[in-house]
Parts: structure tokens; C-alpha cells; sequence
């Protein structure tokens, strides 16, 4: 029987794109049946979540020799063959002589509630704690700033690459995995409190209030757990993944899912309140500014819908898909596109006030301080621009593309690359401070909390430096 070789990589873009069965069986030669084979070896793999390919319609030759590459010391997924591991750096030949038997990984009733620290704190108020640290998503901490690298504090292994963002209280940091997994970790020592399981890979950063984490799933599931004790409260499920990170304001909850749509939850039990549908799958993680909520689509459209009631403000459309958190600052939202475009747009009427032009896509929501907005790009850059005028300040170039959302505390902003490091530079003139080197590319957003900078990479691991 012939085998296909198919690319891993394109092919889970082109699913997340859209593409339907019968494109994707042209587009890389396979029956039916082979279409299956694919999705049961990305899911195997954990590339993508069994959720993602539920909703497609089932089919029935050829089977798929999937092209994914698992390095046997850190488990990495690489997509070519390697005799030398990009991720860990061992040589795999001489490791597979020598590994020693593995030791088996904890499972969840392994893990126990730490009584002491649900005895201390048995309600905090977490009010406010979400992706870029508020409801208008400036990704602005009243932190002080880290100046200087001193020491790696601790870093946390997950089972899987750390692409989401992670949020920092009191009793730890919250933070999810492509493993599937949801953890508390103590903000210390690094020690995991607690793990909840989902049903797939986790790309949504979660939202704390009255001891409450909200957390998107690929599996379509939003997630209630208890933040001190990590069992479940209750969940909501909608027709795909959610990559969107909820905002929660009072005693509603409101997120984005791959189904098109953003849902409103309300109430202790959090039934729907309303549901606005656009014209393709939402990534993007809302934000809240008065009575309005704004948003991006992968239809190319940058919304604005009434808080209360679900019903269209505006509309403004870019050339391409956003998929970022727009950040919303005095009278303007500020919102990327995959049309290599940041644009500035105005909150009451929806019309654009200027338009900044990089020299690829945008997938890095921005940061807003002062006078200045600040947004990364696959070109490579981390831009400074004018609020007001869209003038460029400064720029700084990295050796990999930009996905990462800038955090800013005092004089520092900070961020991470495709190029395997987190960078710290001076908010005035983008200058270099430090950076710190990880194993794989830091896609994570950072957040700056007690003196330390917490993020995640696609090595795995949670990272505390300070």
C-alpha cells in the first residue's frame, strides 16, 4: 500500500485555516481513509486536540506516513528528522544507547491539594487577574520594574510546549499546557499545587475572580475551577476549540470560540446570555472598555458589540485574520491583522484614525503606556509607536518572528521571540537591558508580578526570573 509523507506543520495550519475534508484530500493526495490516518496521528502526536476534528464529518486507501519527529529525551515534537535534538540539544543516537528506564510521570490523583496554603487563603479575592492584566487588555502591570537578570528562580516542566500566557496572584501562578493540563505552581519555589485535566491542548490564558479560573480548551469546553483546591465548578461547551482567553466582568464571562462566535455567560450556574456570530473562527481574546466589548474574527473584521445585549456597535475591516486582543486606551482600540498592518481605530465609531505597515503579519497584541503603543511582528521587530499620530519611535530587531504580547512595568518592556529568548528593553529608546535564553521559541506573553517575570516556552517549561 503507497504512503503519502505529508507535512505536519502546513497541515495543521490548513485545518485551523478552515480548509474542508474534500480540499484537504486534494491538496495532499489521500482517500478518505487517509484523511483519517492524518488526524489520528496529529492527535496522537498532540499537535492538535481530537476536539478539533470531531465536528468534521467522518470519511473512508492510501494511509499517511505523518512527518513528526519525537526527540526520545525530551519528547519534543520537531517536524524534520534530526540527528540532533533543536529543542534539548542531545544526540539521538548516542542517548538511545545509554537512556536509562524512564521514571513514570505523576498522574492527577498524584498530585494532592496543598492544605495549608487552602487554609491560609480558604476565599482570596482574585479580582482582575486575566490575560495582559486587565479588561482593556493594555498588558500594563503597576509593578515594579526587573532591571536586571540575576538568577533563574525556578523553572517548571509541563508535558507539553507552554504557548499561553500565564497569570500571577497571591496563592501562585496559573498557567496551561498543550498537554492538556491546567496548573497552579507555586509562585516561590516552582512546586505544583494542583493539575486539572481538559480535554485537549490548552492555548487559552485563564481568568481569576472570587477564587474562580476560567480557562479555554481545544476541546470546546470553558472551564470553572475552584483556584485554591483545582476541582471543577462547571463548564460550557461550544461546537470547537477555544483559543480565546475569557475577560470577566461582574458576574459575566465572555470569551471567543473557533465556531465563529462570542458567548456572553452569566450567573453562579453560567447559562448563555447572548451569542454574537461573525463570519469566521474567533482567537481573539476580547476586550472591555465601558459598554462595549471588541474583538477580532479570522474574517478580517475587528468588532465592537453591546455589552448588555450581543447587538453590533461597528464593524471595521482589515485585509487579513485577527486574531489578537485588541487593547483599548483613551478614545482608540488598537488591533493587529494578518495583513502585516497595525491599526488604531476609533471606539465610537469604528472608523480608523491610522494605519502603521511592518513588514509581516501581526500576531502580537499590543501593549499601551503613556503615549506609546507597542506591538511585535513576524518581521522579526518589536515596534514603538505614537498613540496619537502612529509615528514610529523606535524599533528592535530580534532573530525570530514576534508572537509574543509585550508586558511593560515601569521603565521595562518586556517580551519573547521565535528566536528562543525572552528580551527585557528600556521603555524610551528600545534599548537592550538583558534577555534570558530558553530551549525553544517563547511565544508566551509575559507577565511581571512580585519582583519576578513569569512566561511559558515551547520547551515545556514555566519560566520565574527575576
Amino acid at each position: 500500500m503507497a504512503k503519502v509523507k505529508i507535512d505536519a506543520r502546513q497541515t495543521i495550519i490548513d485545518i485551523r485555516a478552515g480548509l474542508s475534508d474534500f480540499a484537504l484530500m486534494q491538496k495532499y493526495g489521500v482517500s478518505a481513509k487517509g484523511l483519517q490516518s492524518l488526524f489520528r496521528k496529529l492527535v496522537e502526536a498532540g499537535l492538535i486536540g481530537q476536539s478539533e476534528i470531531d465536528a468534521r464529518m467522518p470519511l473512508m486507501e492510501k494511509t499517511v506516513d505523518l512527518a513528526v519527529f519525537r526527540c526520545p529525551k525530551c519528547s519534543m515534537p520537531q517536524f524534520t528528522e534530526f540527528n540532533e535534538c533543536p529543542q534539548c540539544g542531545v544526540i539521538v543516537s548516542k542517548y538511545r544507547e545509554k537512556r536509562p528506564a524512564p521514571a513514570p510521570a505523576p498522574t492527577p490523583t498524584d498530585i494532592k491539594v496543598d492544605t495549608k496554603v487552602q487554609q491560609a487563603v480558604a476565599r482570596p479575592v482574585l479580582e482582575g487577574r486575566m490575560f495582559r492584566g486587565n479588561l482593556q487588555r493594555t498588558g500594563l502591570y503597576e509593578e515594579k520594574s526587573v532591571d536586571r537578570f540575576t538568577e533563574l528562580r525556578w523553572k517548571f516542566k509541563t508535558g507539553g510546549w507552554v504557548s499561553t500566557s500565564p497569570v500571577a496572584s497571591e496563592i501562585g501562578v496559573f498557567i496551561g499546557s498543550l498537554d492538556g493540563m491546567f496548573y497552579l505552581v507555586d509562585h516561590s519555589t516552582g512546586n505544583e499545587k494542583w493539575r486539572f485535566k481538559t480535554g485537549g491542548p490548552i492555548y487559552s490564558s485563564c481568568a481569576l475572580v472570587d477564587a474562580m479560573a476560567f480557562v479555554g480548551s481545544s476541546d470546546g469546553q470553558l472551564y470553572a475551577v475552584d483556584a485554591v483546591t483545582g476541582e471543577l465548578r462547571s463548564k460550557f461547551g461550544t461546537a470547537s476549540p477555544i483559543y480565546s482567553s475569557p475577560a470577566v466582568d461582574g458576574d459575566r464571562v465572555y470569551f471567543g470560540s473557533l465556531d465563529g462566535h462570542l458567548y456572553a455567560l452569566g450567573g453562579a450556574s453560567q447559562i448563555i446570555k447572548w451569542r454574537f456570530k461573525t463570519g469566521g473562527p474567533v482567537y481573539s481574546s476580547p476586550a472591555i472598555k465601558g459598554e462595549a466589548i471588541y474583538f477580532g474574527s479570522m474574517d478580517g473584521h475587528l468588532y465592537a458589540v453591546d455589552l448588555n445585549w450581543g447587538k453590533e456597535l461597528w464593524r471595521f475591516k482589515t485585509r487579513g485574520p485577527v486574531t489578537t486582543a485588541p487593547a483599548v486606551a483613551k478614545y482608540l482600540v488598537f488591533v493587529g491583522s494578518g495583513d502585516s498592518n497595525f491599526y488604531s481605530v476609533d471606539v465610537w465609531t469604528g472608523n480608523e484614525r491610522w494605519c502603521f505597515k511592518t513588514g509581516d503579519k501581526v500576531t502580537s497584541s499590543p501593549a499601551v503606556a503613556g503615549d506609546t503603543v507597542y506591538f511585535g511582528s513576524a518581521d522579526r521587530r518589536l515596534y514603538a509607536v505614537d498613540l496619537m499620530s502612529g509615528a514610529e519611535k523606535w524599533n528592535f530587531k530580534t532573530g525570530g518572528a514576534i508572537h509574543s504580547s509585550p508586558a511593560v512595568a515601569g521603565t521595562k518592556i518586556y517580551f519573547g521571540s521565535a528566536d528562543h529568548h525572552l528580551y527585557a528593553l528600556d521603555l524610551s529608546d528600545g534599548r537592550e537591558v538583558w534577555k534570558f535564553k530558553t530551549d525553544g521559541p517563547v511565544y508566551s506573553a509575559p507577565v511581571v508580578s512580585g519582583g519576578a517575570v513569569y512566561f511559558g516556552s515551547d520547551d515545556g517549561h514555566v519560566y520565574a526570573i527575576g
